[in-house]
Order: structure tokens, then sequence, then C-alpha cells
């Protein structure tokens, strides 16, 4: 029997400086039987000609170029073109340990669960980040690079939410709270979010994100 196909879905935006790194960090991982979806966001940079150099030594990355409209919009039509059963996503400046995968996916395969996730660990560049520092520790990930689930998900519970500049991925995941499905976290470190002065999330009025969360919680409440 054949491994499980899984889609690594990657959407990227001006992100030369460390989809290199992302990319190796994706190729790298013990289970093998996967696609690199690097989906760019209408990159102004070097990042398309950094991912089509690294298309030519490796038959796994596949390139969707489409015009800037944000990391959801661009995030859901690289969802509608792959095809694996299982959804894994990376962002572009984040890294994973080289088993990330194959212990989720095992995690998965061994029960009923759909969504599998893991610790993560945050960590700076070379460059100190003024703004942001790494939290010391490990943290629970529940994000998008800690993420490994059924695609069915997707096609049940809808994509991500266009119009939500920060917390696209918790709006997402309260669907599948609300609908009662199992979960694990494994108790162990295997994805590395970088903290920079570029995070997306920096800038970003905490106070949107905050309302996100609460209006949620009261649609929860109310089912």
């Amino acid at each position: 029997m054949s491994a499980p196909l899984i889609d690594v879905v990657i959407a990227v935006y001006n992100g030369q400086k460390f989809i290199g790194e992302a990319i190796a960090s994706v190729q790298a991982q013990t289970w093998k039987a996967l696609r690199i979806i690097v989906a760019d966001d209408g990159s102004e940079d070097q990042t398309v000609a950094i991912v089509e150099g690294l298309m030519a030594a490796d038959h796994r990355i596949e390139l969707l170029k489409y015009p800037h409209r944000g990391v959801s919009a661009t995030l859901n039509a690289a969802i509608a073109q792959g095809s694996a059963p299982f959804i894994a996503f990376l962002d572009a400046d984040d890294l994973w340990e080289g088993e990330k995968l194959e212990k989720q996916m095992n995690a998965l395969l061994a029960g009923t669960a759909e969504v599998c996730f893991c610790m993560i660990r945050e960590f700076e560049s070379l460059e100190r980040a003024t703004t942001q520092q790494a939290r010391s520790g490990p943290l629970k990930g529940y994000s998008k690079t800690a993420f490994l689930g059924k695609r069915q998900l997707f096609e049940t519970y809808g994509g991500f939410d266009q119009q939500i500049r920060i917390g696209d991925f918790v709006e997402w995941f309260s669907r599948i709270i609300r609908a009662g499905l199992e979960q694990i976290m494994l108790d162990e470190v295997l994805a590395y979010r970088r903290v920079h002065d570029h995070n997306t999330t920096l800038g970003v009025d905490k106070t949107a994100f905050l309302g996100l969360i609460k209006a949620h919680l009261d649609k929860k409440r109310k089912i």
C-alpha cells in the first residue's frame, strides 16, 4: 500500500530572503510522499526566480503565480489546485523538523482524528528583531505552520475567509472546533516560527484579532 500523499502549501509574497530555507526544510522531510506547492502572491522581488531554480532539481515543487491579493485568497487558490488527501501549510519564513510530517501522519493514521498539530518554538533571525522578540520555551502550535489535516475538511467547512487581515486560520479552525471534530496535539516541537520585523502579523491592530476571537466564542455559545 502506497503512502498517502501530502500537499504542502507555501504561500509567499516578496519572500526571497527565506523561501529557499523553507522549501529545504520540506525537502528534508522523512515523509517523502509529498508535493510542494509554492503559491506566489504577486511577489515583486526574486522569489519566483529562486523557486524556479529549485524546481529544476526537484520535480515535487510546483509554482503557482497569482496577482497580489492577500494570503487567504492565495491559499484558497492553491488548495483548489491540489488533489492530495492531506494538506499541510508552511509559512514562507518558518521551518520544520525533518520528522514533522511523518510523526503527524502516523498519529492521524493510527486513530480517528482529522487534524494534527505539534508544538512550535520561536526563533529570531541573525538580524535581531527590533519590534518583537521570540518567546522562550515551546508553544502549542494552533497555527498553519504546525497543521496537518485531511483535504475533506476544506471541502466540508470551506476555505479561509478572505476578508480577514489577521487570524484567518483562527477563524477557519473555529469552524472545526464548533463541529466537534477530533484533533491531536503532539507534545513535541516539530515546527519553528521565525520572528522578524516583517512578520505579517506585526503592525496589525490587536483589538481586531481579539474581536475575531470574541465573535467566534459568541457563535459557539449559541450552538
